[in-house]
């Protein structure tokens, strides 16, 4: 069962993306406008929804992207003094596929298209999934937002599937990253600077249909 914090999200989630009735819009456009922590999160999901629907991650030059994911590896890999590497798990605080079963979305909601927050400590991390339909596969593309004021590109992302890696990449100057192409499976989604590792499990990729 959701929180009440949780709930209040989903149903802000559902108004920026206009699955609220009339009545209900009108209800929640009042609180935005008096309660500065919702104005704050309307103001992050509509950037974050921009990102994601109209933003094309470009990569780094090949040979800088080498680099890049070479000393990303080997933080991920404990080789660069890992006893001073703060290690995390990050918690669910929004899944997009939960919201039916409490009755806080609409029906027709697009099933090519799956978000999810994941909360810790130092970082709020966003990820983003859409099926293709064409091959049964996914992208899956993700922002890390440090509460803390760290660099967000300071940060390398990995994708995981058991004991096996199945990605890796580096963020951009937005804390942007993204995997294409990413079969259906349960993954994890590493996230790592020189200073801290945020784990991030239950990342379920479903066949695009």
């Amino acid at each position: 069962m959701l929180e009440s914090g949780d709930r209040e999200f989903a149903r802000l989630v559902d108004w920026v993306e206009g699955r609220l009735s009339e009545r209900e819009a009108r209800t929640v456009e009042k609180q935005v406008a008096t309660d500065s922590t919702m104005h704050t999160n309307v103001t992050w999901l509509r950037a974050f929804a921009l990102i994601s629907e109209a933003t094309v991650i470009a990569s780094p030059p090949p040979e800088v992207r080498d680099t890049l994911v070479d000393r990303f590896e080997a933080y991920a890999e404990g080789k660069q003094r890992p006893g001073l590497l703060k290690r995390l798990v990050a918690t669910l605080s929004f899944d997009s596929d939960l919201q039916p079963a409490v009755g806080l979305r609409a029906l027709g909601t697009p099933e090519s298209k799956r978000q999810f927050v994941y909360s810790s400590e130092v970082a709020d991390v966003a990820i983003n999934l859409r099926s293709r339909p064409h091959d049964g596969l996914s992208d899956l593309y993700g922002q890390i937002f440090p509460v803390d004021g760290t660099d967000p590109g300071a940060f390398g992302a990995q994708l995981l599937k058991g004991s096996s890696k199945a990605a890796t990449t580096t963020t951009n100057d937005l804390g942007e990253f993204s995997f294409g192409a990413v079969p259906p499976g349960t993954y994890e989604v590493l996230a790592s600077s020189d200073q801290v590792e945020i784990r991030l499990t239950g990342v379920e990729v479903r066949r695009g249909r």
